[in-house]
C-alpha cells in the first residue's frame, strides 16, 4: 500500500479548515535533498549566491538535512538593489545516487512560510529517488526582511470575530495597511520587489547555485500561480509540475469572490438535495442557509458561545461554513449544522464559529505587494467592490484577497501585462482540483488544458482546497513525477466515496 509521507494522521488532519491545510501540507512535504554544489553557473550574470550555514527551524539530526541561505537582489530591476537572505532547506534522499531532478513544493499564500513546521522527511516516498529542496519564499516569515504587518492581522482578527464591520472594517484593513508600509519603507524595504516574477528568478537561481539540470514542481493555490510563473520564465528548467488547487494568473480573483463561495455551498446544498436522507432530514438547505444569514444579521442570535467578545450575525454565520467548505470531514455535515440553527440548535455551528477564530497566518506585506502589484490593476475595481454587497446573500463576508481600497493604501507599481496572461507551455503536468473547493474553483484548473498540451486534469469528489494531499492523491503525484510521460491512473479517484450527506441526518430532530 502506498503510505503517504510523515505522521499516519496526516490523512486526517490535511481535511482540516485552510489554514490547518497549509500547516499541515508543510509538515507533508518536509523531504530531503542533496546539495550537489554550491556556486551559480557562470553562463547566467548573477549577483545571487547561496552558502550553507544553520537551519532556520529546528530539523530532525538523524537524518540527511542540510541548510542554507540564499540571498538574492530584493528588486533586480535595480542596478544596486540590496541583497535579501531566503533560507533553505535540503533534505537528502536515501537513494545511494539521487536522480538529478529534484522536487520543490512551492506554499500557497502569497504570505504562507514554506519551512515553518518542518522537521522530517522520513516516511516520504519522492526520497526514494531524488531530493527536495524548500525555499523560503522571498518577505515570507523567515528571509530577511520579513514584510510582517501585526496591525493589519490584528484588524482580520476584529474583522474575524464580528467586532469592524462594512465600511469601517474596510477603513481599518487600508489605515492598517498604510501604517504597514510606511513602516517597512522607512526600514529600507523595496515592496517593489516583492512579485511572481522575482520569486520565479529565486528559484531560477537556486536551481543553478545548487547545479541541478532541472526542478520538479509541487504547488499548492496561489504556489500553483508561482510554478506557472516559472514554467513562463525558465521554460527549460521544469521537467514536470504537479498543480493542487489551481490559480491561474488569468483568473481575476477578487472579482469571484462570493461567485466561487455560493458555487461550493450549491455544490453542498445539491448534493443533500438528491440524497434520499439528507433530503428527508432537511428538504431546503438552502433556503435555511439564506434566511439563517439574514437573520443573524437583524438580530443578535442566541448561539452560545464561550467567548462574549465574538459578535456573531450573518458575515460570521457564512465565515464558520466556509471554513467547514475547506474540511472534507464536515462538508456534508454543512446541511444539518445550517438547518439545526436555523431552528434555534446553535451547538454545531456555534462551535464552527469558535473555530473559523484561528489568528491570520499570513505575513500580509507579501501578500499585498504581490497581489495588488499583479492582481488589482487588471481587475475592474466595481467588480471587486460589488463582491461584499449585502444583496450577495453572505452577511457581506468579504473573501477578497485585497480591496481596491487597501491596494491603494499599499501602493506599489503594477507588474507587467503578463503577470496576468495564460501560461503556454508543454510541461507535463498533473492537475487536481477538489469538488467543494470555495476558493480555486475546479473550472479554473481544467481552464490550463486549453494551453497545456500535455497537462491533466483530475477531479477529486468529496475533496476541497489541497484535493490531493490523502493517499490517493498523494500515489497518483508521486507516480506522475516518477513518470510524467504517463497519463495518470484514476482507479482510485473512482474509487473514492465523495461526500456522504446522509450523515447530515445524524441527531437531526
Amino acid at each position: 500500500m502506498f503510505k503517504l509521507p510523515g505522521d499516519a494522521r496526516v490523512a486526517t488532519v490535511l481535511t482540516n479548515t485552510g489554514t490547518a491545510i497549509l500547516k499541515t501540507l508543510i509538515l507533508w512535504l518536509s523531504v530531503a535533498a542533496a546539495i550537489p554544489g554550491l556556486s551559480l553557473a557562470q553562463d547566467r550574470p548573477s549577483r545571487s549566491f547561496f552558502e550553507v550555514g544553520a537551519c532556520a527551524v529546528e530539523v530532525a539530526t538523524d537524518e540527511r538535512i542540510e541548510c542554507g541561505t540564499l540571498s538574492v537582489p530584493e528588486n533586480r530591476a535595480v542596478a544596486d538593489s540590496r541583497m535579501i537572505r531566503l533560507p533553505v532547506i535540503i533534505f537528502r534522499s536515501r537513494a545511494a545516487e539521487a536522480l538529478s531532478d529534484p522536487i520543490m513544493f512551492l506554499t500557497g499564500g502569497p504570505g504562507n512560510s514554506a519551512l515553518t513546521g518542518q522537521r522530517s522527511g522520513r516516511n516520504n516516498p519522492f526520497l526514494e529517488a531524488r531530493d527536495q529542496i524548500l525555499l523560503e519564499p522571498r518577505g515570507a516569515r523567515l528571509s530577511r526582511p520579513a514584510l510582517e504587518c501585526p496591525e493589519f492581522n490584528a484588524t482580520k482578527g476584529e474583522i474575524s470575530a464580528g467586532r469592524m464591520r462594512a465600511g469601517a472594517a474596510q477603513a481599518g484593513l487600508a489605515a492598517a495597511a498604510r501604517t504597514c508600509r510606511t513602516r517597512l519603507v522607512e526600514s529600507g524595504v523595496d515592496l517593489n520587489g516583492y512579485t511572481s516574477a522575482e520569486a520565479a528568478d529565486d528559484i531560477e537561481d537556486l536551481r543553478l547555485a545548487l547545479g541541478y539540470p532541472k526542478l520538479n514542481l509541487y504547488a499548492l493555490s496561489y504556489g500553483t500561480r508561482l510554478a506557472l510563473t516559472v514554467a513562463r520564465r525558465h521554460p527549460d528548467s521544469v521537467r514536470a509540475m504537479v498543480l493542487d488547487s489551481a490559480l491561474p494568473p488569468e483568473v481575476s480573483y477578487d472579482e469571484t469572490a462570493s461567485a466561487n463561495t455560493w458555487r461550493a455551498l450549491n455544490a453542498v446544498f445539491d448534493g443533500c438535495a438528491v440524497d434520499a436522507v439528507c433530503a428527508a432530514a432537511w428538504p431546503n438547505p438552502r433556503a435555511d442557509f439564506e434566511a439563517l444569514v439574514a437573520r443573524a444579521d437583524n438580530e443578535r442570535l442566541p448561539f452560545g458561545i464561550t467567548d462574549t467578545s465574538i459578535d456573531a450575525r450573518g458575515a460570521e454565520v457564512v465565515r464558520a461554513v466556509g471554513g467547514a467548505l475547506q474540511d472534507p470531514r464536515r462538508i456534508p455535515l454543512i446541511p444539518r449544522a445550517v438547518g439545526e440553527a436555523r431552528a434555534g440548535r446553535y451547538q454545531e455551528l456555534a462551535g464552527w464559529i469558535t473555530q473559523a477564530q484561528a489568528p491570520t497566518p499570513f505575513t500580509w506585506g507579501l501578500r499585498l505587494s504581490v497581489w495588488c502589484g499583479e492582481e488589482a490593476p487588471f481587475e475592474d475595481a466595481d467588480r471587486v467592490r460589488a463582491q461584499t454587497s449585502p444583496d450577495r446573500g453572505l452577511g457581506g463576508m468579504d473573501t477578497r484577497a485585497a480591496s481596491p481600497e487597501i491596494c491603494a493604501a499599499w501602493s506599489v507599481a503594477a507588474s507587467s501585462a503578463d503577470a496576468n496572461e495564460p501560461v503556454l507551455t508543454d510541461i507535463p503536468t498533473l492537475i487536481f482540483a477538489g469538488e467543494f473547493d470555495p476558493s480555486t474553483p475546479p473550472q479554473w484548473g481544467r481552464r490550463l488544458l486549453t494551453n497545456m498540451p500535455k497537462a491533466h486534469f483530475v477531479l477529486m469528489p468529496g475533496l476541497s482546497h489541497g484535493a490531493s494531499f490523502n493517499p490517493c492523491g498523494g500515489r497518483m503525484a508521486f507516480d506522475f513525477i516518477n513518470d510524467p510521460a504517463t497519463p495518470p491512473e484514476l482507479a482510485c479517484v473512482a474509487k473514492l466515496p465523495g461526500a456522504d450527506f446522509a450523515a447530515s441526518a445524524e441527531d437531526a430532530e
